[in-house]
């Protein structure tokens, strides 16, 4: 009998040792201790989930709204450091989103997040 448990943890330890996850890491070790990136990035990932929950309310974003968006990322990303972060950052969830679409299509269970 098969122990989907001992396969998660197997998957978990493929995840870490994954250029994607070392990517993301070493991004983040950069990060630490530069409060001032460490805001902007929170920021960002805030407004980020803001305009998403208005999305899935229903509600269509304005041009102003995505625009706005748009030009906190070219500020965000003039920095080196949170440009490799955020890149790093996008690379792992996308990983992710593989790993959790390929799941879902086994159990064959429509998961909302892997669209």
């Amino acid at each position: 009998m098969v122990n989907v448990h001992d396969h998660a943890h197997n998957l978990a330890r493929a995840l870490k040792q994954s250029q994607e996850y070392r990517s993301f890491q070493a991004a983040r070790e950069k990060i630490k201790g530069k409060p001032a990136a460490e805001k902007m990035i929170a920021d960002f990932h805030k407004r980020q989930m803001d305009l998403q929950a208005q999305v899935l309310q229903g509600k269509e974003l304005t041009e102003e709204q995505k625009q706005g968006l748009e030009q906190l990322y070219n500020v965000l990303v003039q920095d080196l450091d949170i440009r490799d972060y955020l890149m790093a950052e996008q690379r792992l969830a996308t990983l992710l989103q593989d790993v959790y679409k390929i799941i879902g299509e086994a159990v064959d269970v429509d998961l909302p997040f892997t669209k």
